[in-house]
């Protein structure tokens, strides 16, 4: 058992903390479709998901020090270009500040090019939103049941 509760309440928890991120990068394309040479992102869900199933942990981003911005947190080792590597937080937009998500997990989505030349299409964005939105209210619903049961487990524990 990894936390407290058990492993349901790290999953639901994990998955909202993915939607939440997921949001953010689909948020981003709808911002910028008018933005000329914009690449529309996304997050795959799923395998995310399946990999931290099955390393039954939170996967972590390392990040080398590619830039002087960057620093090396904890290491006492300087910063810049030549830094150890370390968990970092990237300081450049075109990244995703996350310690949990893989930067090779954000994919280019393709997709026809609208309007400005970018490859952003509004209307399959807002739909990954909405649909994103849903899976999130549900996965917190299901979080609540779980909390619910433990609130159950503790009170009705007592009357024994």
């Amino acid at each position: 058992m990894k936390g407290l509760f058990g492993k349901a309440i790290d999953v639901l928890g994990y998955a909202i903390d993915l939607r939440t991120k997921r949001n953010i990068v689909l948020s981003s394309n709808i911002a910028n479709v008018d933005t000329p040479g914009y690449k529309a992102r996304d997050i795959p869900f799923k395998k995310i998901m399946a990999e931290y199933l099955d390393g039954a942990q939170e996967p972590v981003t390392k990040m080398r020090c590619t830039r002087p911005g960057h620093m090396a947190p904890d290491t006492g080792e300087g910063i810049g270009p030549g830094a150890p590597e370390a968990f970092m937080v990237t300081t450049d937009p075109g990244h995703i500040a996350t310690h949990s998500i893989k930067p090779e997990d954000v994919h280019v989505v393709q997709s026809k090019e609208t309007g400005t030349p970018n490859n952003v299409d509004l209307d399959k964005e807002m739909a990954k939103l909405a649909a994103n939105n849903l899976q999130y209210q549900t996965t917190v619903q299901a979080l609540i049941k779980e909390l619910e049961l433990i609130k159950v487990a503790i009170t009705e524990g007592g009357r024994v």
